[in-house]
């Protein structure tokens, strides 16, 4: 079984930072790289893959549309995330959410983004990249149930025996 990867774009490390836990718990690979043709050539590989690509609006020779774009074209079966760390005003985030989607991000996670969030989010698309892929973790069986003791009988009472409740109540 090839391990499931999480291809990570980014220019300073704080995405990788916040899903470290989460790759680690998962053993997922983590491959990280800021080129087009290198970022497309990892999620190209035969395996489960999650991109996860961090935007920034004012950084005009960033690759990260032309990686999402590329990705969206050569691998439509893996999802891809666009993060940024940019916080806009609502007419703006909508506006560059729709242009993500338009070029194939699946998500598009604006400030305040929270660990949790994004880790829901990248586990819940790794889940469905692995399903894809035939490699599912079958979900390891109960353990059995201990078995009740038995109870104890009451023996029979013999017939030598007097029962001393039995003649109060009859009396």
């Amino acid at each position: 079984m090839r391990a499931p990867q999480l291809v990570i774009v980014e220019t300073d490390g704080w995405i990788a930072r916040l899903l470290g836990d989460l790759t680690t718990e998962n053993a997922w690979l983590v491959r990280g790289t800021w080129s087009a043709e290198s970022a497309v050539a990892l999620v190209r590989a035969r395996r489960p893959s999650v991109l996860v690509v961090q935007v920034d609006p004012a950084d005009d020779k960033s690759p990260a549309l032309e990686i999402i774009s590329d990705a969206n074209r050569l691998c439509p079966d893996v999802p891809v995330i666009a993060v940024s760390d940019v916080k806009f005003n609502d007419a703006d985030r909508v506006a560059w959410t729709a242009s993500l989607f338009d070029l194939g991000a699946r998500y598009a996670l604006f400030p305040p983004l929270t660990r949790p969030v994004l880790e829901d989010v990248v586990s819940g698309l790794m889940g469905a990249a692995t399903v894809r892929a035939g490699i599912v973790t079958e979900p390891a069986a109960p353990p059995d149930k201990p078995k009740p003791k038995p109870r104890p009988r009451r023996p029979a009472p013999a017939e030598d025996v007097i029962d001393l409740a039995d003649d109060e109540l009859h009396e």
